[in-house]
């Protein structure tokens, strides 16, 4: 059996997300295999990239990918996820087939399959 969670609008908040996994964890008693993020997850690395999102102002924020990003931080679960309509859509171009963004996070690409 695989138990897949599944999140939609990440909103670049991974550690939230992966933190209230775990919690579902420890309650369920359920292991969590990997992670599908349905989109709006919001792969910033760094402040230049916040200039390519496609959003009101007031929306542009770091969130903590790139923590994961730069190995301060690695994801608990195996984590796949597909771009929304807040993203760094220059970080997404440089990989329009999809690929490892960061150890244990991958990206679909434009399109991709599991």
């Amino acid at each position: 059996k695989v138990v897949v969670a599944v999140i939609g609008c990440l909103h670049g908040q991974l550690e939230t997300a992966y933190e209230t996994l775990k919690t579902i964890e420890r309650k369920s008693g359920i292991l969590i295999d990997f992670v599908i993020v349905a989109g709006d997850f919001q792969a910033i690395r760094n402040e230049e990239d916040l200039s390519f999102m496609v959003c009101p102002p007031k929306y542009r924020q770091m969130g903590t990918f790139f923590k994961y990003y730069n190995g301060e931080l690695l994801a608990p679960y195996l984590t796949y996820y597909v771009g929304g309509n807040h993203e760094a859509s220059n970080f997404h171009a440089e990989l329009p087939e999809g690929g490892w963004v960061a150890p244990n996070i991958f990206y679909m690409g434009y399109c991709g399959v599991v």
